[in-house]
């Protein structure tokens, strides 16, 4: 089963936020810097793992988000 977690970078005093994908507790996937809004990201992961996402979605997923997507 798939873990999803959200990471922080902090980069030039801004943090942005990102998704780890973990699976048996090993790191598998990570995209960093979706966001600044700890928030959404919070709702993102919440929502991956409560619907199972398989990995294969996790990029249009991103996508969306990043486009036109309300959460």
């Amino acid at each position: 089963m798939l873990l999803y977690e959200y990471g922080c970078k902090e980069s030039n005093s801004e943090t942005l936020y990102g998704i780890n994908v973990f699976e048996n507790g090993i790191l598998v996937y990570s995209i960093e810097e979706i966001t600044d809004c700890r928030s959404d990201i919070l709702r993102l992961t919440n929502l991956c793992n409560e619907l199972n996402i398989e990995l294969c979605h996790l990029d249009d997923i991103v996508e969306d988000y990043l486009t036109d997507f309300c959460i």
